[in-house]
């Protein structure tokens, strides 16, 4: 159990020795139930909600380097609680450094929005591939689009183009990736804050999910998340954790979103509108689903090139911070993640 969810205010928390007990009540059973958590077994936890949680419990968890991620019940990105043996405060100099080299700033963005754009239009093909649609003429266009795109966008000669180029290539994409979802549950239209349907709900939560490992894993690199270099930095917003969501939106996210739809792990019954903002939302009784079919993805071995090492996308996560701290270092672009 490398990671442990404690989701939705009907669950408590309670620490029991060297162990973690978590209780919630199943109203469809009208019955408690219960799970127990070594702390051995223990790399990350993720919170949703307002589960009650003892702060012995909290306290336990950074005293054995177990960092906690805070989310809302609707999914949105609260904050972290990291333990406290992050001392690279030079890393954190140097990274405010190239904050100003635009140079390097640039070549890094093109190398992230290239790893995007290509990773979409590799997904596109196998999706198509698995579908026997790889020659629909749909299909070939916006995979030729998508190529044209990543040629013009290494010719940009300034962040603004880059961006531009990735907008464009983004909405391409999406274009095309309605006709893999399954028609009860149709996209056609990226939308979020809120999402207004059951397609959108589920991407975004799954890139909420996501981000914050890459948030997490930042801090503990001993960066700043606020400072990246495709995304511009706002108050709030974690840039640099954004930027590395890039590459693996759609080879992670959307893939694990089409398997959950398509294999009917999530039906539209699991999603419900809320009447203050008119959104659509994961219900809290599936989330269970979706955590272990996640978990399934995050740690599934493969091969980034023919006969390469194996990793799993946690591996992926940390090899790519592990790049942006050599870009720090030595002021040189790297590639990012290539879905092989």
């Amino acid at each position: 159990m490398p990671t442990l969810y404690i989701n939705g205010q009907d669950t408590e928390a309670h620490l029991e020795d060297r162990r973690i007990n978590i209780s919630w009540l199943n109203f469809q059973h009208d019955e408690v139930e219960k799970l127990y958590a070594p702390l051995h077994d223990l790399d990350r936890v993720v919170i949703i909600g307002e589960p009650r949680v003892s702060m012995a419990v909290l306290h336990c968890f950074l005293k054995n380097d177990i960092p906690v991620y805070l989310l809302t019940y609707h999914g949105h990105w609260l904050g972290s609680m990291l333990p406290n043996d992050n001392g690279n405060g030079l890393r954190r100099l140097r990274q405010y450094e190239v904050e100003s080299d635009e140079d390097l700033q640039l070549r890094v963005a093109k190398r992230l929005v290239l790893a995007k754009i290509r990773n979409m239009r590799r997904v596109l093909q196998r999706l198509a591939a698995n579908r026997r649609q790889s020659d629909d003429a749909q299909q070939t266009e916006v995979c030729d689009s998508l190529a044209k795109l990543l040629e013009d966008m290494n010719r940009a000669e300034s962040i603004e183009s880059v961006r531009g180029y990735e907008g464009i290539a983004t909405s391409v994409y999406f274009g095309r990736l309605g006709a893999f979802f399954p028609p009860d549950i149709p996209f056609t239209n990226r939308n979020r804050r809120p999402p207004r349907d059951e397609a959108n709900a589920l991407l975004s939560w799954t890139y909420t999910i996501v981000m914050a490992e890459i948030e997490a894993e930042i801090r503990c690199a001993g960066l700043d998340p606020s400072f990246g270099f495709l995304h511009e930095m706002e108050y709030g917003r974690p840039s640099l954790a954004c930027d590395l969501l890039e590459p693996l939106r759609a080879p992670l996210c959307d893939l694990l979103v089409l398997n959950l739809l398509n294999h009917d792990l999530v039906k539209r019954s699991d999603f419900h509108r809320e009447a203050g903002d008119g959104g659509v939302y994961l219900n809290n009784e599936v989330r269970k689903t979706f955590f272990t079919e996640y978990e399934t993805y995050m740690e599934r071995k493969f091969a980034e090139t023919k006969g390469g090492q194996h990793v799993t996308f946690r591996r992926v996560i940390r090899n790519m911070v592990n790049a942006v701290c050599n870009i720090i270092e030595n002021k040189e672009a790297e590639d990012f993640f290539l879905m092989p």
